[in-house]
């Protein structure tokens, strides 16, 4: 006796197919071991709170990133990945930027058995520095004083032979790549200028590594490649998604108005005991900002000149510069930083 299979329903959303049967079965095939499919599917639903926009996106743009990431064993976190949304004019349509973060290549990187250590860091100022023909001869920090503006960034692997190698960069060369980068004016590289530059030189450095093929993977769908020009060819969408997604509405509306609500307020009950909070005084003052249609240089400018910032960080390329006594304070006083930042632009 055959069982009948219910059609889906058409327009369903997003947060709708995250949770449905199809997508966990395909998830299940392609996570490694040390990953869950319930682990997997929570994790992207709380980041589909976090950024309600997510819910708009090209649903076949979002499940191609999430069902990337469960093949090469990382979570959608906000720390080892992200998910932007991103609009593509071209195809009049949102669509998901995924972006590995430096933690998740990091992760990939270790498990290839041969790499015993890596770490990366930028370089202040106030920072003593000293790199000779390829070795990274010393780096000190006094963490008793400011450590000034970033100058550069380095990445260092050691190898279980004992030998090591490593790749620096100046701040001049890693804004150069943020700026040919399609998501260089939103996500990580506003709200974690430091990570994603750690990221940059690591990249640079994992040329030179023999790596796992999930590594060379995850470089290959990582969406924050820098453009050779705008007149380019369009990276067009590999519709690999392995389970039927349903017509999307076309009636001017959202069909993702559930998640939206979702996203907005979930309930406390809901909340998986696991999920990645917004935790530093960074984030949140990133988040309100950019969140009110601002840039990081915007609320810089601003702040220099109304006095919340000192001179000697008006060369800070991100939020995650800023000090935390600063963030606290405006993260308050935020509805009066809002409406004084859309005055200065505004010109009234």
């Amino acid at each position: 006796m055959s069982t009948a299979v219910a059609a889906p329903r058409s327009g369903a959303t997003i947060r709708t197919l995250l949770e449905g049967a199809a997508f966990r079965e395909a998830v299940s095939k392609a996570l490694p071991t040390h990953l869950t499919p319930d682990r997997f599917i929570r994790v992207a639903c709380t980041t589909l709170m976090r950024t309600p926009k997510l819910a708009q996106c090209d649903q076949s743009s979002f499940f191609n990133a999430l069902l990337t990431l469960s093949q090469l064993g990382i979570e959608p976190d906000g720390r080892r990945a992200h998910l932007i949304p991103f609009d593509n004019r071209k195809r009049n349509c949102t669509e998901v930027q995924l972006i590995i973060d430096y933690k998740g290549l990091v992760e990939l990187a270790q498990r290839s058995g041969t790499v015993s250590n890596i770490h990366a860091d930028v370089v202040c100022d106030g920072d003593i520095f000293e790199y000779d023909r390829g070795e990274l001869k010393r780096h000190l920090i006094d963490f008793r004083k400011p450590r000034g503006g970033v100058y550069a960034v380095y990445a260092l692997a050691r190898f279980k032979d004992g030998t090591e190698k490593c790749e620096v960069m100046t701040r001049e060369d890693v804004e150069g790549i943020r700026k040919r980068s399609r998501a260089g004016n939103n996500g990580p590289w506003v709200t974690d200028w430091s990570e994603m530059a750690k990221k940059t030189v690591f990249r640079r450095l994992s040329k030179w590594l023999t790596l796992s093929p999930e590594f060379r993977d995850a470089v290959d769908h990582d969406d924050d490649v820098p453009q050779v020009s705008s007149a380019g060819p369009e990276r067009t969408l590999v519709e690999t998604v392995p389970f039927e997604i349903p017509p999307q509405a076309d009636d001017g509306k959202s069909n993702d108005d559930e998640s939206t609500e979702a996203a907005a307020g979930p309930a406390p009950s809901r909340k998986p005991e696991d999920a990645p909070p917004i935790n530093s005084a960074q984030e949140q003052l990133a988040a309100i900002v950019t969140g009110s249609g601002f840039t990081f240089d915007d609320w810089r400018d601003w702040a220099l000149a109304d006095g919340h910032l000192e001179k000697k960080h008006a060369e800070i390329p991100g939020f995650d510069l800023v000090p935390d006594s600063v963030c606290v304070r405006l993260i308050r006083a935020k509805a009066g930083m809002i409406g004084e930042l859309g005055k200065r632009k505004t010109g009234v």
